[in-house]
This record gives C-alpha cells, structure tokens and sequence, in this order.
C-alpha cells in the first residue's frame, strides 16, 4: 500500500484519479458524438474536437486555482510577442554595481602547422 503525501491524496488509478478517468470518459463519449454527429470527414472532426476539449480543459484548469487564469496567460502571451527578442548589454553599472564587460582577448592563435596536425597526417 502507498502512503501519501497529503492526507488529500485522492486515489490514482494508472495516474488519474476518478474525476480525471469521470474526464478522459466524458472527452470520449464527445467525440465520439462529433464524430457520429459531423457533416465534416473523421480527420477533420478529430482534429476540431481536440482542439477544442483541449481549449476547454486548460480554461478550466487555469480557473480551478491550480495554474494561472486565462487572462493572466493572454496578457503574459501578448508582453512576450511586444518585447525585444535581442538583449542588450547595459551601458553602465546596475544598482548594485554589477558590470558586464567584453569577452577576453584571444591570446593564442593557432598555426596551421600545430603539433596535433602532425600527429594525425
């Protein structure tokens, strides 16, 4: 017998507990009836039914408290699509008088007739 964690451990069945196999159960017996249901062809139906109980389950998810909400999740995807993609290094020193400075000069050079070129001719 496996102990918990939590005294709230739900009981897990091949990783998921009755509300997750009550899902999977209710997410097939939709598409079953889109599939049953649809003037379109089965690829295409499979293909739109998924995206949407996909859609439906991470608004759900984000709204159970567990993840961040939907809105947070929009507003995150629209800063990152406005921001620089390319960092520039600072000017001058932060707050707290960290300085970025060049990469060191390259002090050797190598010869094209090293000692490991010998060695592998």
């Amino acid at each position: 017998m496996q102990t918990f964690r939590r005294l709230n451990d739900a009981e897990r069945y091949y990783g998921l507990s009755w509300r997750g196999w009550l899902g999977a159960a209710g997410g097939g017996a939709i598409l079953y009836a889109a599939i049953r249901l649809s003037p379109l062809g089965v690829k295409p139906t499979i293909s739109l039914t998924g995206i949407a109980l996909a859609f439906t389950g991470t608004v759900l998810y984000g709204l159970s408290g567990q993840a961040i909400g939907p809105g947070r999740f929009l507003i995150a995807a629209a800063r990152h699509a406005i921001s620089r993609k390319q960092l520039t290094p600072p000017t001058r020193p932060d707050s707290h008088g960290l300085v970025l400075d060049a990469s060191p000069p390259e002090t050797h050079t190598p010869t094209p007739d090293s000692e490991l070129e010998e060695a592998f001719r």
